[in-house]
């Protein structure tokens, strides 16, 4: 008799996820545990380790026990064994049921009370079923408690590191006056967690620190950091201070201390009147052609010897006179003499400078003759200014400008002339218009004037200096808030998106603004299935994308002069929101309080299948890759439509294949992470049974239509020719 053409086939099927996907049998019970700043899976056998901040203080951990099973299961009892310091709250009583897919959650607190690693094991035991216990299970976690424990070390200019304690006293040697010693000083975690230096201050004029670390600086167990305490004595008196260094839990104090050596100058002018560096000598009037002095005598007070090399004067008709023959050594007590001369050759005030060793003195003198006054006009009130003072403009918005009438009269009893009116930098926020032609001569009782004008680019107090010949006047403006930020508005693309896609979008203020701004637009993604997805992007890489408004203009504009950016929309479902900032050139923030954000969305749908092959074949199996994504992640079928070669019969046209676990492993392991609901699925096919026509099982099927489902919808299918 012939052979029978019905065909009865075998299917052998297997499933596995590429990158790569493990297929082992999942636990009745899998234990999770959440941390302050974390969500941990853990695995029977696991370590879980809980930082504390510090010696006595405390972190606290949520453990969920989920049954993954589809039975019953029965909780006999959840246990703690170990280090005191681990202590376990709000448990369930058991024994108790945990139907299949339930959770329930308890807490474990670790109160560090030493920096040593202590440890501490939970068990967790339960049986399959309700009733008496034949047979349990025993999952378990060791938690490991951590804390850091800092210790401080110094080690003074010139001495031996020590130990030191809190409020401890770290003693510099006698240093020379304006001379710098440095001491070091080591903070050193010997604890087992890392520890945070929060910030490291000093108090006291003559101790500075150097080298500090970056508040918020993690040290780890077992490691340092250092600084330096720097000692500059202004004095010769002891001097006291103090450092301050704040780690995570607590805060360490010493005292600062040291004295300075060395020589210390003192001045007296005229009739034993002190003088201190930097003030000001102003020697008596002379007119023009005449002369006047002032004596100046230099004594060292302190207690060395002092090597004094440079008496020196600067300044139109200022000279010394009666100057020792230099270098020259005063000893402690001792003391020298000379004059300052004043001998005018044109009229007005005079400005020096006198330089005594490494002391400048201020030297003034009037000549008399003709006299210059200066003032300045805002609206109808004037305000006189002498040499030296301050000019203050009306205060005005940045982008906008104010300006003032600035006059010189000569009030002397000669006439005078002015030769330069001008800044003594250049500067654009302010400038000078309407000036007179110079040199102007000015006889007694007359007068010029100009315009100075402000026009501020940042917020704040802006200042320049004035200069009329000898004559200097600061200028002083402030900057306020410029305009309010016109309504931001968003253009392009809104609303629902779809994955993989780049869609447009632009960016406009409501009504043109007079200055040029400056703007950022940074993306954010709130994923709707707790998974973020690293595609989701700006087309031109990155989560932020810069732009410009030039002046006077309403459109936003990005990079290649682009009026529009694409954002990748990646493939997991969820909100991508676009945020704008913005500020002028000169760093003026002008974002609104509350700013605008654009939404777009993509919605959990059905799986899409993008490719399907054959990715191996023998005579009596083939193995098929299938690619696509799901931005729900999540695929809970696969369905397989064979059909046969003509000629040939197959007893299997069709199979549904429940792939949810191996979706679930994939989507929740970190492989999966790089590529938001992206996937590969292998699916190794084995054929068995008689043929017709054709040579091996494989042949009888001319091809494979491949369609996934999840609990939105199913793809449309994609099908594989298998000849």
């Amino acid at each position: 008799m012939p052979r029978s053409t019905a065909l009865f086939f075998a299917f052998v099927i297997s499933l596995c996820l590429i990158a790569p996907v493990a297929f082992g049998q999942t636990p009745a019970l899998t234990l999770q545990v959440q941390l302050p700043d974390s969500r941990l899976d853990a695995p029977d056998g696991a370590t879980i380790v809980m930082p504390a901040t510090g010696i006595g203080q405390a972190v606290a951990a949520s453990v969920i026990v989920t049954n993954r099973s589809t039975t019953q299961q029965q909780i006999n009892f959840i246990q703690l064994t170990g280090a005191l310091d681990f202590t376990l709250s709000n448990l369930p009583q058991t024994p108790f049921i945990l139907a299949p897919g339930a959770a329930v959650g308890f807490q474990i607190t670790y109160a560090a009370s030493t920096s040593a690693r202590t440890t501490a094991r939970l068990a967790v035991n339960y049986s399959a079923g309700v009733g008496p216990v034949t047979s349990s299970t025993t999952v378990g976690v060791t938690f490991a408690g951590t804390a850091p424990e800092f210790v401080y070390i110094f080690t003074p200019p010139g001495g031996n590191a020590t130990p030191v304690g809190n409020n401890a006293t770290l003693q510099f040697p006698p240093t020379a006056i304006d001379a710098t010693a440095t001491g070091a000083v080591v903070l050193s975690n010997r604890g087992t967690n890392e520890g945070r230096v929060q910030s490291v201050t000093a108090s006291g004029t003559n101790f500075t620190l150097s080298g500090l670390p970056v508040p918020g600086t993690v040290v780890s167990a077992g490691s340092d950091v250092r600084f330096s305490v720097l000692f500059t004595p202004r004095q010769l008196d002891p001097v006291q201070g103090a450092l301050t260094v704040a780690t995570g839990d607590r805060a360490a104090t010493f005292a600062l201390a040291g004295s300075g050596t060395g020589a210390l100058f003192a001045y007296e002018q005229g009739a034993a009147m002190p003088l201190l560096p930097n003030q000001t000598l102003a020697l008596s009037s002379a007119n023009v052609g005449e002369r006047s002095t002032l004596p100046i005598t230099v004594r060292n007070t302190g207690n060395a010897d002092a090597r004094l090399t440079t008496i020196n004067i600067t300044g139109t008709g200022f000279t010394l006179e009666q100057v020792p023959m230099l270098p020259v050594t005063l000893t402690p007590g001792s003391a020298l003499s000379f004059l300052v001369a004043f001998s005018p050759t044109t009229p007005g005030q005079a400005n020096g400078r006198l330089r005594i060793g490494n002391d400048d003195f201020t030297v003034t003198a009037n000549a008399l003759g003709a006299t210059l006054n200066f003032a300045y006009t805002v609206g109808s009130q004037v305000t006189t200014v002498p040499n030296a003072g301050s000019v203050i403009f009306t205060p005005v918005a940045v982008g906008s400008s104010s300006s003032l009438r600035f006059a010189i009269n000569n009030s002397g009893t000669a006439a005078t002339t002015v030769t330069s009116i001008g800044l003594a930098a250049p500067s654009t926020v302010f400038t000078l218009s309407g000036l007179p032609a110079l040199p102007a001569t000015l006889e007694p009782g007359e007068s010029i004037a100009f315009d100075l004008n402000f026009a501020p680019s940042a917020l704040g107090t802006s200042t320049a200096t004035l200069r009329v010949d000898n004559q200097s006047f600061t200028l002083t403006g402030a900057g306020n808030a410029p305009p309010p930020l016109p309504a931001i508005r968003f253009d392009g693309t809104t609303g629902s998106q779809e994955p993989l896609q780049q869609p447009a979008v632009g960016l406009t203020i409501a009504s043109p603004y007079p200055l040029a701004l400056n703007g950022t637009l940074t993306l954010a993604f709130n994923s709707d299935v707790f998974a973020s997805d690293p595609a989701v992007q700006f087309a031109t890489s990155g989560r932020t994308v810069n732009f410009t408004i030039p002046a006077n203009s309403t459109r936003a504009i990005f990079a290649n002069n682009l009026e529009q950016i694409r954002v990748q929309t990646g493939s997991v479902a969820g909100t991508i929101l676009l945020t704008p900032t913005v500020a002028t050139d000169s760093g003026i923030n002008l974002t609104p309080t509350s700013p605008p954000a654009l939404a777009l969305t993509v919605a959990q749908a059905a799986p899409r299948i993008l490719s399907a092959i054959v990715s191996a074949r023998t005579a009596n199996s083939v193995t098929l890759l299938v690619s696509g994504y799901s931005t729900s992640r999540s695929v809970t079928q696969m369905d397989l439509a064979f059909t046969p070669v003509s000629g040939e019969s197959i007893g299997t046209t069709r199979l549904t294949l429940n792939v949810e676990p191996a979706f679930i492993g994939w989507f929740s392991g970190t492989g999966s992470a790089p590529f938001g609901s992206l996937f590969t699925a292998s699916v190794p096919l084995t054929f068995a049974g008689d043929v017709t026509n054709v040579t091996t099982p494989v042949e009888t099927v001319q091809s494979v239509s491949i369609t996934l489902g999840n609990r939105v919808g199913t793809s449309p299918a994609v099908s594989v020719n298998l000849r």
